[in-house]
């Protein structure tokens, strides 16, 4: 149950936690708004989420460790998404056309996505569903600050930063609503409480777009009955880039989709 709790837990954190870039200040504000933009209207784009996650028990200890990488590519034109992961130890695949989608898992066949694959599966291909659930405003938006400039392989960008933990707010809005999604059953829902949360974001000047954001959190992990305490450590770095690509379609994969 640790095991699969962990994974689900990586996963659902991970895409909460590389969804808080949306809104910003008046000084990151319109930079991070016009990125946002910029990707929504990208007609392709792939994504590279590396999120690590350490738990740590209450005795100090580490109990688990685990790296998690997820490719995302999306064809805005042909309404098409592929997605990588690993779980388990196993290589799974995702793709979805239009509301349809088709998953693997290591050596197993072709399948409709089940159980807790299937949430996975309705949010793929849309980078903005926490930004859509849980939106910002006045009462949890962080504080964004351009705090600087860099190059990054001959570009020029744009240094965005929340400002102390003034994430918080919105960082525990959305891991609070991405649990009860992944978890339906109260009574089996970890309660979680963020106790720390920073993004840093680069925004290319050319073109606005998206390029790289790094973000680390510390929770506090409350298992159902209140007696198991855990800290959960985590580091998530996405990468962006928006050259030609070409999504496949396995022959069992399309005989799914088109049911």
């Amino acid at each position: 149950m640790t095991r699969n709790f962990i994974f689900i837990f990586c996963n659902i954190f991970s895409l909460a936690l590389l969804c808080t870039w949306s809104r910003a200040e008046l000084t990151g504000r319109e930079l991070l708004d016009k990125a946002q933009d910029r990707t929504a209207a990208a007609p392709q784009i792939r994504r590279v989420d590396t999120s690590e996650m350490a738990v740590i028990g209450a005795d100090g200890q580490k109990m688990a460790v685990q790296k998690n990488v997820v490719t995302i590519e999306i064809d805005l034109a042909k309404h098409l998404a592929r997605q990588t992961s690993t779980a388990f130890g196993q290589e799974l695949i995702m793709i979805k056309r239009g509301d349809k989608a088709a998953m693997k898992l290591g050596s197993g066949p072709w399948q409709l996505p089940a159980g807790q694959y299937e949430q996975i599966a309705k949010d793929m291909g849309n980078l903005f569903v926490c930004e859509i659930e849980t939106p910002e405003d006045k009462s949890n938006a962080p504080d964004w600050k351009i705090t600087g400039s860099e190059t990054i392989d001959g570009r020029e960008m744009t240094i965005i930063e929340s400002a102390g933990d003034s994430a918080i707010p919105l960082a525990q809005m959305r891991i609070t609503k991405s649990m009860a999604k992944a978890i339906a059953d109260p009574a089996q829902r970890p309660t979680v409480k963020v106790l720390h949360y920073s993004a840093k974001h680069w925004i290319d000047k050319s073109d606005f777009s998206h390029r790289r954001a790094i973000q680390q959190s510390r929770l506090q992990l409350t298992m159902p009955g209140g007696k198991i305490q855990m800290i959960q450590d985590m580091t998530a770095r996405s990468e962006s880039s928006y050259e030609k690509l070409e999504i496949e379609i396995p022959p069992e994969a399309r005989e799914i989709l088109e049911r």
